[in-house]
């Protein structure tokens, strides 16, 4: 099993059908229980930090971990849990956190910025906490029969899974990663700052997650559109859709010094609206949303990947100001691309 673990690292045993007893084993203490909230901070001989489990309704449950581990924690997944079928949308604000499932057969790394729905018929796995990376994220952790009752009869990839897996059919782990919103942002702002207390709280916290919800589906769809091949569901005549995929190869080839939008709508024979209405159908967004977008997830590359720099990265990028590269990487990943540096280095 590669981890990339220390030979000093941490085991811990979770299981959610007792994820009370499981911390108690693991040396975390209980520190809050209320009816609907339970906070639990971890042993000074292993970190710093806690995790707070909120019972928003029957089957639906919202968790926030915020925790610094002093040495590398590896967190096993109880296989009793298999038959405890649940959906887990994941939101990392700063971090980063790796997840195995399926015997080793996937794994997922989730970073900062990022988000993701999980949900396999087969629950036995492990994650990786490292040491001195700080892990600040909220989770939502529902049934899927709960899920399926907010779609009513709304035909939907995730729909059509779910109710496989409610009919006790064999179907592989599902696994889908995104980068979050601004508006998520926002939102996960105002669930961790929430000051409400009692039933005020949790009406509070449950408008809020399932806005999260719908944040997160909505993206879902608009990214489903980019990858149809079907032209006649995204009204765009598949003579146009070559043209928009070339105009698509011209930017990511060109991400420190792309064309401006007269080359690129002379190139593809369009105005300019007409561009941007067609690249939307196709990848789900406006050319410069996309320019934008790529050149972002360039950059996190070069940082955590090569470690580039701020300063090279925005160059390399084909940001001119590194102050509005800073502001734009910050406000579409959670975290300055200075911290994103610094926490790469300390890794």
């Amino acid at each position: 099993m590669a981890t990339g673990l220390s030979e000093t690292h941490r085991t811990w045993e979770f299981s959610l059908r007792d994820c009370t007893d499981c911390f108690e084993k693991n040396g975390l203490c209980l520190i809050e229980s209320g009816v609907n909230e339970c906070r639990w901070s971890y042993p000074r001989s292993v970190g710093r930090g806690g995790i707070t489990r909120f019972l928003l309704r029957e089957g639906f449950e919202l968790w926030i971990t915020d925790c610094l581990p002093d040495q590398d924690i590896l967190c096993n997944q109880s296989a009793e849990d298999s038959s405890v079928a649940r959906v887990h949308l994941g939101f990392c604000l700063e971090g980063s956190y790796t997840g195995t499932w399926e015997k080793g057969c996937n794994q997922h790394i989730l970073r900062a910025g990022e988000h993701y729905f999980f949900f396999g018929n087969v629950y036995s796995g492990h994650g990786v906490m490292k040491q001195g990376v700080r892990l600040f994220a909220v989770t939502l952790i529902m049934t899927p029969e709960l899920l399926l009752s907010y779609f009513n009869n709304e035909g939907t990839e995730i729909q059509g899974l779910l109710k496989g897996i409610t009919q006790q059919c064999s179907v592989p782990a599902f696994f889908r990663l995104e980068s979050m919103t601004a508006e998520m942002h926002q939102t996960l702002r105002e669930i961790i700052e929430c000051s409400y207390s009692g039933a005020s709280r949790r009406l509070f916290l449950e408008s809020r997650c399932l806005e999260l919800m719908a944040y997160q589906f909505q993206q879902f769809d608009g990214s489903k559109v980019a990858v149809s091949k079907d032209h006649s569901r995204s009204g765009i005549h598949p003579s146009e859709k070559l043209r928009i995929e070339r105009i698509c190869r011209m930017l990511l080839d060109n991400l420190d010094a792309p064309p401006n939008l007269d080359e690129l709508a002379a190139a593809a024979g369009m105005s300019h609206p007409k561009l941007n209405r067609c690249f939307r159908q196709v990848y789900g967004m406006t050319v410069f949303q996309y320019l934008r977008q790529e050149r972002l997830k360039k950059a996190r590359m070069l940082i955590e990947d090569q470690g580039r720099t701020v300063t090279e990265t925005a160059y390399l990028v084909g940001y001119s100001s590194l102050s509005h590269f800073s502001k734009a990487y910050k406000h579409h990943y959670g975290i300055s691309p200075g911290t994103e540096f610094r926490s790469r280095k300390t890794a």
